[in-house]
């Protein structure tokens, strides 16, 4: 069975950076880019469309405005937009699994995973319970390791460009930081040098790079 590593962290921390590293030094490694695709979720997209539940942000980098989902400020969004993206998550998750089994690999490096997935939920809709908290962490678990890799919110802006909201990345911050603890995941400084980074990252899940 393949070793599995998840790296999370806020934008900006190196995580698909440090990703493609790993991917290269290890023999038969595959990197597994776990953003956020919607299919039970368009629905509520729509939903969203006609409630007008959004607002309109200046992006300097593309020089135009863009809407941003505000799920919070109605209760059918907040509190069904959590169980939705776990379950569009999940069916493909089950999918990568699926097609991992049919092909040669020893490492499988997860790019972002369902620790992220809870944790922009949790600021976009402003809110947190226990069984959603069970139901993330309960396939977070499933990885082998997983790594946090923290920066201050400064190097992160400067580091990526098309971040919207320093607000944003600080109150991430602390979720990550909070769930680390609750869970006893290793959290690496991502601000240092990268062979730094990458060998206290190998250190962790005892990979050799």
């Amino acid at each position: 069975m393949a070793k599995t590593i998840a790296l999370s962290g806020v934008d900006g921390s190196g995580k698909s950076t440090l990703a493609t590293i790993l991917s290269r030094c290890l023999e038969k490694a595959k990197v597994i880019w776990f953003r956020w695709r919607a299919l039970t979720l368009y629905a509520l997209y729509l939903y969203s469309k006609l409630r007008k539940l959004y607002v309109k942000t200046c992006v300097p980098h593309l020089k135009r405005e863009i809407k941003v989902h505000v799920f919070y400020v109605d209760d059918i969004t907040r509190t069904l937009y959590p169980y939705m993206l776990f379950l569009d998550l999940s069916l493909y998750y089950l999918l990568y699994r699926l097609i991992l089994l049919f092909r040669k690999v020893n490492v499988v490096i997860y790019d972002r995973f369902f620790l992220d997935a809870l944790i922009d939920a949790i600021y976009a809709c402003r809110c947190v319970n226990k069984p959603l908290l069970i139901l993330y962490l309960s396939v977070q678990r499933k990885v082998s390791k997983t790594v946090i890799l923290d920066v201050d919110v400064s190097i992160a802006l400067a580091r990526k460009k098309d971040i919207l909201s320093r607000r944003e990345l600080e109150v991430k911050r602390r979720l990550y930081l909070l769930l680390s603890e609750y869970m006893g995941i290793h959290i690496v400084d991502a601000s240092p040098n990268l062979e730094n980074v990458v060998k206290n990252v190998c250190k962790i899940v005892e990979l050799s790079c």
